[in-house]
């Protein structure tokens, strides 16, 4: 596997370290503000730094040929991660998030080592079925029924957004935020 593939890969996966911000207190001791104002930090900055990349016209290490003068994954996983911290419930956040990161690198490989079958759809919508089934039982209180069908329910709708492309939106932005928008419907 060649090293900008590998170091996407892991940077994609350490989204799933994002839901500790939820560890933050509410209310952030010493500096008097509250967490979702660090949150907006957070993607103002990473807003702020693809400006300047696209600006000045340079490029990083592990972005695709396509994003050298377009908005970086990055960016929009920043956006997806931001909005679902931010609007969506603990439980469907942390789902979203850590299955996009371990789902979305996993899916990758096997569509680079095969063509469309039904392992390259099936095998990432068993994993983040086994995702959002662990985390929603470990997070919450909801009968096994609940449970298995918000799992579904989130696989598909995660897996979709990463099969079926949109113009313009990375797949990054959407396996965060179509799922969130789906378990969260269902949940409410």
């Amino acid at each position: 596997m060649r090293k900008d593939v590998v170091v996407r890969r892991v940077v994609h996966m350490m989204i799933a370290l994002t839901p500790l911000y939820y560890l933050i207190p509410v209310d952030v001791p010493f500096i008097g503000v509250e967490r979702w104002v660090l949150l907006i930090c957070f993607f103002l900055t990473v807003a702020l730094f693809e400006s300047i990349r696209l600006l000045k016209g340079f490029s990083l290490f592990g972005l695709r040929p396509h994003e050298t003068r377009s908005i970086a994954s990055f960016v929009w996983a920043a956006a997806g991660i931001t909005l679902a911290l931010w609007l969506f419930p603990h439980e469907v956040a942390t789902t979203a998030l850590v299955g996009m990161a371990l789902v979305d690198p996993l899916a990758g490989e096997l569509r680079s080592r095969s063509k469309q079958n039904l392992v390259t759809i099936g095998v990432p919508v068993a994993v983040y079925f086994a995702i959002a089934a662990t985390i929603l039982y470990w997070l919450g209180d909801q009968p096994p029924f609940f449970l298995v069908t918000v799992s579904i329910i989130g696989a598909t709708s995660a897996v979709g957004a990463e099969r079926f492309k949109i113009p313009r939106i990375d797949d990054d932005f959407l396996m965060i935020v179509v799922p969130c928008l789906m378990m969260g419907l269902f949940s409410i």
